[in-house]
């Protein structure tokens, strides 16, 4: 399976040097939900990194996504949260209820 990243300049250039050659460069959501589209059929691709900017965005989006989508901090760091994203998915997972 590929990775597949959606991000801005920095992001993107930093993937392809890393040698990941399914890199899709947007500047904005309308850019990203477009290449989040057409990534959404591929079968090679297994994942997909979006900056956590966009992906707090579009996250209603991305939720329809039957892809896993992993969102990393950008240049300027990590968006600061009142809850932890990853203890939500755990709580949903063994069917805890969230408040």
């Amino acid at each position: 399976m590929k990775i597949a990243v959606v991000g801005d300049l920095d992001m993107a250039t930093g993937f392809r040097l890393a040698g990941l050659t399914d890199v899709y460069e947007v500047n904005n959501n309308d850019e990203a939900l477009k290449a989040l589209e057409g990534l959404k059929d591929r079968e090679d691709i297994g994942l997909i990194i979006i900056s956590e900017k966009l992906g707090e965005s579009i996250r209603d989006r991305l939720s329809k996504f039957n892809k896993i989508v992993v969102e990393v901090p950008d240049k300027n760091g990590p968006i600061v949260r009142e809850h932890d994203p990853i203890k939500d998915l755990v709580r949903k997972a063994v069917g805890i209820e969230l408040k």
